[in-house]
């Protein structure tokens, strides 16, 4: 077993008895306790105000919802079931696009499609007018590293991106005719759709543990539209040395380049943790900071194995780490940083923090630092109250009030989406268990592991 699996085998012990080092902090509130499906993925805020998010149950192939909330969790309604003739498992969060309409993707096709690879679809913000504008080719042969090869992606996990031309833009986390995943843009009514970047074979062995590539593997994060005509991403894997990179690419598909190559990791003889000088594993994309840089966080590395944020320009030249995560200030960040109204970064840890579950395991954090790397402060430890496994970016719905999704526990086991108020307000919000008509879907509160097993866990058979 991989020094990440054993690691994940901690957090899937203890996810349900929340014990010790609880804490108040009154300027966190629940806006939802989920009792019925997992919320995963970013979200987002409607022109009405309420947000907009996706839920996926425990096991990959069921179904899926989509669902709306109010900021006090007042009116929580699901959107649409999804069906199996539909697709199953959405993902990455929801976009709203220019046209009004909210567009997503799943991981999988429909339910006995066993070498389905994911969708594309759309519904309006009342939920009407489901559709699935496209379905991603089937899974073929396998290459030498097992990864599954067709012709335009497969798997797709982070959110959509809307280009300035209307159209909209993604990546697949595998797929194409390599195997190591696929950069693509697609028309909203889903006529048009084209490769944009088939990232490269594996060129080492699968003996080696790691996928090996030229130019990255596995993007499981949503791309930054940058105002210089490029795209800019990470990926998971990949890279000469096989843990990830920073990319950028233009908008028309050309002039893809490799900003930065996360360097070769050690595991630490004590914790196994995978360490290095700048970290590894970057699972979530990039933020442009409006200043020339781009900043993001890599799940693994650092001095101590627990992730960093770092910062890089736009030609990659200057690749500098913020912050090294330590523990006790967070671990496994897998989600984006978001710039708030202050001009501070703000972001979430999915494990890390001071308080823990019935195992040793943490169960995450939120933070905020300045975009120079200082002033980095721990602003609260998740308890399990609240949620646990923080997996979303923050969204900064009015100054100093920031939303996000908890992929796990709450008041009924099944994640939260929670409030932290910068001014120590609360809400009282929507933590009632057994709804049917305020939640729907299925699973099982083990959600936040296999959210963590399809972030983290995408290395399962090569990390070491």
């Amino acid at each position: 077993m991989s020094r990440i699996r054993s690691a994940l085998a901690l957090v899937a012990l203890g996810l349900f008895a929340v014990a010790g080092h609880a804490q108040t902090n009154p300027a966190v509130s629940t806006i939802v306790a989920f009792s019925l499906s997992n919320p995963v993925g970013n979200l987002v805020q409607g022109a009405d105000g309420a947000l907009y998010g996706v839920g996926s149950p425990a096991t990959a192939i069921t179904g899926g919802v989509i669902y709306r909330t109010t900021l006090d969790g007042s009116d929580v309604r699901t959107l649409y079931q999804l069906k199996p003739e539909d697709a199953l498992s959405p993902a990455g969060g929801l976009v709203l696009a220019s046209d009004g309409l909210l567009y997503g993707t799943t991981k999988f096709g429909q339910a006995g499609q066993v070498d389905g690879a994911g969708s594309i679809f759309k519904l309006a913000a009342a939920g009407t007018g489901f559709q699935i504008i496209h379905r991603f080719a089937p899974v073929t042969a396998s290459n030498q590293d097992l990864n599954p090869i067709n012709t335009n992606g497969a798997y797709p996990e982070a959110e959509l991106v809307e280009g300035a031309d209307g159209y909209l833009y993604g990546v697949a986390r595998a797929g194409g005719p390599n195997g190591t995943g696929t950069i693509f843009k697609i028309s909203r009514d889903g006529t048009d759709f084209k490769l944009l970047h088939s990232f490269a074979a594996v060129t080492s062995s699968s003996t080696s543990g790691l996928t090996v590539t030229v130019d990255g593997a596995a993007p499981t994060g949503p791309l930054a539209a940058g105002t210089d005509g490029y795209f800019y991403g990470t990926t998971a894997q990949g890279g000469a040395n096989g843990r990830g990179v920073v990319f950028r690419i233009a908008f028309d598909g050309t002039g893809f380049q490799v900003l930065h190559e996360f360097s070769a990791t050690t595991a630490d003889t004590t914790t196994g943790l995978l360490e290095n000088a700048d970290g590894a594993t970057p699972l979530g994309g990039l933020l442009d900071g409006g200043d020339g840089y781009f900043y993001g966080m890599a799940a693994q590395g650092g001095t101590d194995g627990n992730g960093v944020i770092f910062a890089l320009p736009a030609d990659g030249s200057a690749f500098t780490v913020l912050h090294s995560f330590t523990g006790a200030d967070g671990a496994r960040p897998i989600a984006e940083l978001m710039l708030a109204s202050s001009g501070k970064l703000y972001g979430v840890t999915s494990g890390g923090g001071v308080n823990t579950s019935g195992t040793a395991t943490t169960l995450g954090t939120i933070f905020s630092i300045d975009r120079a790397g200082t002033n980095f402060a721990r602003l609260y430890s998740f308890d399990g109250q609240h949620g646990s496994l923080p997996s979303s970016r923050l969204l900064e719905t009015t100054p100093g009030v920031f939303v996000g999704a908890a992929a796990n526990t709450g008041n009924c086991s099944y994640g939260t989406i929670f409030r932290y108020s910068l001014a120590g307000d609360t809400v009282t919000g929507n933590t009632s268990c057994g709804r049917k008509k305020n939640n729907s879907g299925g699973g099982s509160a083990g959600f936040g592991v296999m959210l963590l097993l399809a972030g983290l866990g995408l290395l399962r058979r090569r990390a070491t």
